[in-house]
């Protein structure tokens, strides 16, 4: 079966085959650890995801230190963008106000003058969470407003193809995400970012296999679980991504580990057609406390084998 890499047209057209990609870290060394993650995995990314900062306005809206090294990769950038600078002077109101429009525009310029005009934007992701500034919750219609201000503004730049990626995190968790929809005049893709991690039935760094199997019966079709975003996805006729997924460890032990049973569900998911999945982006990425990583030293050795089967089968 051939690799199909989707292109955006508006339609939910069944997809045989998402397009694949990484985060695998910032700027210069995530590119080269994006294609580090291909060979390893066979999985050459079609995708690399990154960050901007959010320590000031000049990093939010594309340092050239990020951007430069985008433009000499094939794979098509995911710029995932924070909606506020760090500080309590910014909100979502002034947002949605149009106070922050001329960064917008600096962004969107910034993008098309560093080849980077097809670059998919992600604004605000998981905002149905309380972790960033920008969360969603008690203050929907700011959000809102402000997501559309970041796209009318960026598509208003000369030379550019941007698409968007609409993304919650996956669950309930602080409110509902469908009721901060911006529209889909607004929105190329609907993303939800979906991690091996449960609080409920990871409790321990030992987990058995009935523990992962009642993780991912949770993943899939618990409360705004995949099951939900792909229909929510097929009823607004938009692709579904997956931009950030991942086994995982955790210190406090949430994480469900080395587990190949969730590879193979991840993949079986994605390559539903009736799921619409356009693209996908592994977080091969961590920390001591928070870590994702197939490649090299890796603390899931079954798990990454799994996945360099799951990529083998697509080809």
């Amino acid at each position: 079966m051939a690799l199909v890499i989707p292109v955006v047209d508006g339609s939910a057209t069944p997809i045989n085959v998402p397009a694949l990609g990484v985060y695998a870290g910032p700027g210069a060394g995530g590119v080269a650890a994006a294609a580090h993650f291909g060979e390893q995995t066979g999985a050459a990314p079609a995708h690399v995801l990154d960050f901007a900062g959010t320590d000031s306005w000049s990093n939010l809206t594309g340092p050239s230190w990020l951007f430069a090294p985008h433009a000499t990769s094939s794979a098509r950038l995911e710029y995932s963008l924070p909606l506020l600078p760090t500080g309590s002077q910014y909100t979502l109101a002034a947002c949605a106000a149009g106070d922050y429009d001329s960064h917008w525009q600096t962004l969107g310029a910034n993008l098309v003058n560093d080849k980077l005009a097809n670059t998919i934007v992600r604004p605000g992701w998981e905002f149905n969470g309380t972790w960033y500034s920008w969360s969603a919750k008690g203050q929907v219609s700011n959000f809102v407003g402000c997501y559309r201000q970041v796209v009318d503004t960026m598509r208003a730049v000369p030379g550019q193809h941007f698409a968007f990626d609409w993304n919650p995190s996956l669950g309930l968790n602080a409110f509902p995400a469908e009721q901060a929809y911006p529209g889909n005049a607004y929105v190329d893709y609907i993303g939800v970012d979906a991690y091996d991690i449960s609080s409920v039935d990871y409790t321990s760094s030992e987990h058995g296999a009935d523990a992962q199997t009642k993780v991912w019966s949770d993943l899939l079709d618990g409360d705004h679980g995949l099951r939900f975003w792909s229909s929510f996805a097929a009823a607004h006729n938009k692709p579904l991504a997956i931009p950030e997924w991942g086994v995982t460890y955790l210190a406090n032990g949430h994480g469900g580990g080395d587990d190949p049973s969730y590879i193979q569900h991840m993949f079986d998911f994605m390559k539903e057609p009736g799921n619409h999945v356009a693209y996908e982006d592994y977080f091969d990425y961590g920390s001591p406390t928070n870590q994702h990583r197939l490649t090299g030293t890796t603390l899931f050795p079954q798990s990454a084998a799994e996945f360099a089967k799951q990529v083998a089968s697509l080809h």
